[in-house]
């Protein structure tokens, strides 16, 4: 990793710390009460407290369930034209069943599994003088993630794990990845607004690690007994060990609670920087040929994310 990358990771291990230790002299979180409170249960991507891939440090009081299904679309495209001419888009489709829950403001867990169905096609006529075209499908990794959380005020901060482990169908996961990071929420307005942040260490198999970030915020913007509308918004980048610089996504989204019920998200993610990332499957692809692999000039990203759910709040 450059200096840059080894000051980031650094200066993450250091707030990480400071928040664990924050965290160790403070209490469990506690909701205000108020007609928002309830959106503090909605789901993320894992099936934590949160929205997408953003783990909101706030846990609601005592008893929380939560379950549902999700659809995430993932399109990549990506033009390599320094040393090598090639072209890749990966599509990926997961189709996830999660499951959650919390205790007392302070426990937080979830676990899930996506069906996968992923298309890869690589044009390399510049380099090998072929196409490939790959369709894959199949039950991908199991995901189980907690956090703890502790709250300061109307400032919650909440220590993490997302582990991933390695019992999907090979063409398309056991691939086993570990996230430890802390989450940050400063809310105000008796919950109706809030500042999110996450700071994430991450693990590869295979030696590879990267460094993980977001910030952003949400904002209740109706809250009946009939519906609750939350929209939000953050930035997402990610810095992989290496030379490549930061891929960084803009995430949008709406989530509701219809009835104090069921609950529904709407969300969207478009990539702002490409930061070059090339992955082992470019470089599997091109071994064995005399071009030599640099990095990308040229990278699209867009994602659709729907959810439906239900929640119980005791």
């Amino acid at each position: 990793m450059g200096a840059k990358g080894s000051r980031r990771f650094l200066a993450a291990r250091g707030l990480l710390g400071a928040a664990g230790l924050v965290a160790g002299l403070a209490g469990p979180a506690r909701a205000i009460e108020s007609d928002a409170e309830p959106a503090i249960g909605l789901p993320n991507r894992l099936g934590l407290t949160g929205f997408q891939d953003m783990v909101d440090a706030r846990v609601p009081g005592i008893l929380s369930a939560r379950a549902g299904l999700r659809y995430d679309v993932f399109v990549h495209d990506q033009e390599l034209r320094r040393g090598v001419r090639a072209r890749r888009r990966l599509e990926q489709h997961d189709f996830v069943a999660y499951a959650g829950g919390s205790a007392f403001g302070l426990l937080d867990a979830s676990i899930r599994i996506p069906f996968v169905y992923r298309r890869d096609d690589v044009d390399l006529r510049g380099v090998t003088q072929q196409l490939r075209a790959r369709y894959d499908e199949g039950w991908g990794d199991l995901d189980v993630a907690a956090k703890v959380a502790f709250g300061l005020g109307p400032l919650t901060l909440a220590p993490y794990l997302h582990g991933r482990m390695p019992t999907g169908e090979p063409d398309v996961g056991r691939v086993a990845r570990l996230e430890y990071g802390g989450a940050a929420t400063f809310a105000i307005l008796n919950q109706y607004l809030a500042v999110h942040a996450n700071l994430v260490g991450v693990q590869i198999e295979g030696g590879r690690s990267a460094f993980r970030f977001r910030l952003g915020a949400s904002a209740v913007v109706l809250a009946t007994d009939v519906v609750l509308l939350r929209v939000y918004g953050y930035g997402d980048g990610i810095e992989y060990e290496g030379k490549a610089d930061t891929d960084f996504d803009l995430d949008l989204g709406i989530q509701a609670i219809l009835f104090r019920f069921f609950t529904v998200e709407l969300g969207g993610t478009v990539r702002l920087v490409d930061g070059g990332h090339i992955d082992d499957t470019i470089r599997s692809d091109l071994r064995g040929s005399s071009s030599r692999i640099s990095r990308h000039l040229d990278g699209d990203a867009w994602g659709l994310s729907l959810s439906a759910g239900v929640l119980l709040t005791f």
